[in-house]
Order: C-alpha cells, then structure tokens, then sequence
C-alpha cells in the first residue's frame, strides 16, 4: 500500500480585508474623480454656457466669478464679456497692424484713402445664449463685427473728396458711427448682443503728393490772410490818424468860433456902455495887442508925427 502524505490547506484570514480596501480604495479615487469633474469656475468678464453632449442644448447659463457644480459628463465654454478692443490700422513705417489692417477705400474724387479705426465693444450677458448658437466657434468678431465695420467705413468715406476728409472729419466719425449702428441693429445672427461702447476714427491717410498739396495751399491761404490783415490794420490806423486830425482841427475851430463870439458879445457890452466911437477903436487895439504880446517878447513902438519915437511899452503878460 502506497503512502499518501496528507493534504494541509492554510486558510489566510486577511485576503479579504486586503481585497476590500482596494474596492474601497477604487470607489474613493472615482468619487474624487466625479467631484472633480462636478465642479468648474468662471472668472471676471466671463460667462459659463453649460452644455449637454448627450442632447447637445446648453443647459443654462453662469455669470462669474463664481464657482458651481455640474453634471460629470456636461460640458463648460467660457464667453468672455468684459469690454473688448478692435484695431483696424497699419504703421506705414513698419508695416505693423492691428487685429485687421487699415480699410483701403477710395474718395469721391478717386483718392486712395488708408483708415484707421477703432472699435471698443462688449457681449451683453443677458443675450449671450442667442449669440452662441449662432457663433458656437465664437467668432463673431472675424465673421461679424470686423465684416460690417470695414464695410461701413467704405461706405461713408467714399461720399466725400480727398479735401473733405481734412475738413470734416467730426462729421465722417459720427456717420461711421450712426451707420455701423444701424447695420449690426439690422444683423439678426447677432441677436442684439453686441454692445459698442465706443468708435475711434484714428486717422485717414491719403496719398503723399495730394498732403504736399493741401500743404502748399494752406500756407498761401495763412499768407494771404496775413495779407489782408496787415492791409485792414493800416487802413483802420490811416483812418483813426485821419480822424483824430478832424477831431483836433474840429476843436480848434469851435474854440476859436467861441473866442470870436466872447469877443463880440464884450464889444457889445462896450458899445453899449461907451459912446465915443473912437475910444472903442482905441480898446478894440490895445486887446488885440495885448493878447499879440502873449505870444512871446513883443515890443510896442509908438511914432509921433513928426518921426519922433516914443519910449517903448511893455503890455500886461509880455516879456520887456
């Protein structure tokens, strides 16, 4: 009879709390990992459009900063919100741009004009989900904004001549503006969800021969404005030289047209008073040589009939 060495079995107590603790160890780390993939941010400026891949509709909307909770499998897509900057321009000298290069237009006249513009514009929150839907690559600045924005300022330049640019460049701004307006009003994709906040017209660059042109002319104009205003000067200052002469001369004949009618009415009064008329003649002399002597040294030679000379006379007021 063969011998037949007999059978142990050990029996390990500890496999199954071993086993356990990895089950538990598992469910642990796809807990966290559902937490995690549960919880998503958004920012300053921003908005949360919470999508359903399963049904593809945007679930609802998040405004930040704030943190919330989702389902594992939804999707998250930022919309940023705060006021944002469009460039339109070029830099001649370095051949740099902005977002988009100038607007190449041509003037009423046939000019060719270089634009610069620039567009400070922002998403309206409340209207974001309607924008989204029609932009779900969120490009509604390159196919949109920048489109309408260029074409309006074609538009609106090529109603005015080289010249009027110069002129009236407050003017062309504000129909850029206007016009730009009424257009994204008017684009339904948009669903009034752009909100511009404001509209730079930066520069208009024409040809380098028509601004040496304009150049020229405007010094001519300043010299003949100089000109003219040189000529009105000497002829205000001729006239006011010529009328100060009138008033002076004016002054003089009143004063003596007054000395004249004081004399007179004193010759009257005399008149009326002496009877001799000889003794008026003799009064009548001596005041006229009286006042002929205050002119300076007069002196008064007195001949008798015979040749004789009489000793001189120094009247009141002259100088012996």
């Amino acid at each position: 009879m063969a011998y037949e060495e007999p059978e142990v079995r050990v029996r390990v107590r500890g496999g199954r709390v071993t086993a356990l603790l990895g089950v538990i160890f598992v469910l642990l780390i796809a807990a966290l990992i559902l937490v995690a993939s549960s919880i998503s941010t958004v920012g300053i400026g921003e908005v949360a459009i919470v999508i359903d891949p399963i049904t593809g509709h945007i679930v609802y909307t998040v405004r930040g900063p704030r943190v919330f909770l989702k389902a594992p499998w939804q999707r998250v897509d930022v919309v940023y919100t705060a006021v944002d900057v469009l460039d339109m321009w070029t830099d001649p000298r370095t051949g740099r741009t902005g977002d988009y290069p100038s607007v190449i237009t041509y003037t009423k006249d046939g000019l060719e004009a270089h634009v610069d513009v620039t567009l400070r514009w922002r998403v309206d929150p409340d209207r974001v989900v309607t924008l989204y839907k029609n932009y779900p690559m969120k490009d509604w600045e390159h196919r949109a904004l920048a489109p309408i924005l260029r074409q309006v300022v074609r538009d609106i330049v090529s109603e005015y001549k080289g010249l009027e640019t110069i002129e009236k460049r407050h003017e062309i701004a504000n129909r850029i503006y206007e016009e730009f307006m009424k257009r994204l009003g008017r684009e339904e994709t948009l669903g009034g969800a752009i909100v511009v906040e404001g509209l730079n017209l930066r520069n208009i660059d024409l040809p380098r021969d028509f601004k040496a042109a304009v150049t020229k002319k405007l010094a001519a104009e300043q010299l003949m404005i100089a000109a003219n205003y040189n000529r009105t000067r000497i002829l205000i200052l001729a006239n006011a030289s010529a009328e100060s002469r009138i008033i002076e001369a004016e002054g003089v004949a009143k004063a003596k047209l007054i000395e004249a009618n004081a004399t007179k009415k004193a010759l009257e009064a005399i008149a009326s008073v002496v009877e001799d008329p000889e003794t008026l003649r003799v009064y009548v002399m001596l005041t006229e040589l009286g006042r002929i002597a205050q002119q300076g040294n007069v002196q008064i030679v007195v001949l008798t009939g015979g040749g004789q000379v009489v000793p001189v006379y120094t009247l009141p007021g002259s100088k012996p």
